[in-house]
């Protein structure tokens, strides 16, 4: 298992591969365990780059370093006490010397191995020693902005992305109530809490699963009973309040989960709900979970297409419209943490071009009156804050709402910036 693990993680952090496309491929029994390691792995993996530099003098290989980083973050977690998996300190040092035997590259180096984890052991069990600083390697550009924009709070925002995130569902309420599916929970003895606000807003579908499990074994999940979706994500329908009769527009639709939340939402029966998105595969996507959450499609249109072009629009204009744009993702690295290293900071500057032209294309879709809700999963000011602010200074019908604008991230979401405005006639 570590072996796998350690090539998923040397293809993320040496080839500059996608979690999502090195976890392709794995075996579907082998992969919750590779994915729970691999995650820890690389939000601790600064910790255990410090403690490779300090017990080994000269540079390991790619593939030493990938398999070295993952055991010492597992070691070393585990001797504290903050481990997420179930396996023991000896359990791990032996299996990390036995996949190091799999591969030419990493044989030579098993006594090595077994040498630095029992040290990094031996010292994690010092509580009072102190290790390096923050766990994800966050690269320096990165922490000058958000030091910059959150000089207060910075340092929280970046222990919070370090921790696993909580296990939160959406209850499908063309299914059944929250109370009624919590109600479900409680025969079944899995213990849960209810989020019932956030920003001001009153939450009626999130819940947490106390102790995270395996998706396939929550009750009624293959029948769409629940989604997957952080607390922060749940609140575009909250915003935009879908009628039945009304034509909405969801841009940048996939992986569905808010598509499938306004659809749950609105129960349209006259009006129609069109997904755009730009990855025909992604597309897919979206229409297995809809699929999954037995959801009406009679009003439902999935379109390939681009948000900031019109060619697949057929000139109708929309009562309200869903702007899900493009972004860094610097809200959600504790669910993410390969982002940190597959983000350069040139990204940011073509981030903010696309989200413009999606957000100047679609407001020619809206209709006077409309409403347009504008998020990401950000916290970078210039993707959120400053995309509305110069937008509605360049637009004199756009009208600024109260929406809950820049959500930092909590134990109980993830970083997220929501901004609604009105289109007014001019």
């Amino acid at each position: 298992m570590l072996f796998g693990a350690s090539k998923v993680i040397e293809s993320v952090v040496f080839d500059g591969r996608s979690l999502s496309q090195a976890f392709e491929g794995l075996d579907s029994k082998a992969r919750p365990a590779i994915q729970s390691v691999v995650y820890q792995a690389l939000r601790g993996w600064a910790i255990a780059d410090t403690l490779i530099t300090q017990y080994i003098l000269k540079k390991p290989s790619k593939e030493l370093h990938s398999l070295l980083s993952l055991a010492i973050a597992l070691v070393f977690h585990q001797e504290r006490g903050t481990g997420q998996n179930q396996y023991s300190v000896p359990t791990i040092v032996n299996e990390a010397v036995k996949s190091a035997a799999l591969s030419p590259k990493t044989k030579h180096a098993q006594g090595l191995i077994n040498a630095v984890l029992r040290k990094v052991a031996k010292r994690a069990q010092d509580q009072n020693t102190i290790v390096g600083g923050l766990g994800i390697p966050y690269p320096a550009w990165w922490l000058a902005k958000i030091q910059a924009a959150y000089p207060n709070a910075w340092k929280t925002i970046c222990a919070v992305q370090e921790k696993a995130p909580p296990l939160t569902l959406r209850v499908n309420t063309q299914k059944n109530t929250r109370q009624e599916y919590c109600a479900i929970l409680d025969a079944l003895g899995i213990a849960h809490a209810k989020i019932t606000e956030l920003a001001s807003l009153q939450l009626e579908t999130a819940l947490v699963i106390c102790k995270p499990i395996p998706v396939a074994q929550l009750p009624g999940f293959t029948e769409g009973a629940v989604s997957v979706q952080d607390a922060g994500a749940q609140l575009a329908p909250l915003l935009l309040q879908p009628q039945p009769d009304e034509r909405i527009l969801d841009a940048c639709a996939a992986p569905g989960g808010k598509t499938a939340h306004l659809i749950e939402q609105a129960a349209l029966d006259r009006g129609t709900l069109t997904a755009l998105e730009l990855d025909p595969e992604r597309s897919k996507k979206m229409n297995s979970t809809i699929k999954r959450l037995q959801l009406q499609t009679k009003h439902l249109k999935v379109i390939t297409g681009d948000a900031s072009k019109q060619d697949w629009w057929d000139g109708i204009l929309f009562d309200k419209i869903l702007l899900d744009v493009p972004c860094s993702a610097s809200g959600i690295v504790r669910r993410h943490p390969d982002i940190v290293f597959l983000r350069r900071e040139q990204d940011i500057a073509h981030l903010v071009k696309t989200q413009r032209a999606i957000l100047e294309n679609a407001w020619q879709m809206l209709s006077n009156g409309g409403l347009l809700l504008y998020v990401t999963c950000s916290i970078f000011p210039e993707e959120g804050e400053g995309q509305i602010h110069q937008f509605v200074k360049g637009h004199p019908n756009a009208l600024r709402l109260e929406a809950p604008g820049q959500l930092l991230p909590q134990e109980q979401h993830d970083g997220f910036f929501y901004g609604l405005l009105k289109k007014m006639h001019r």
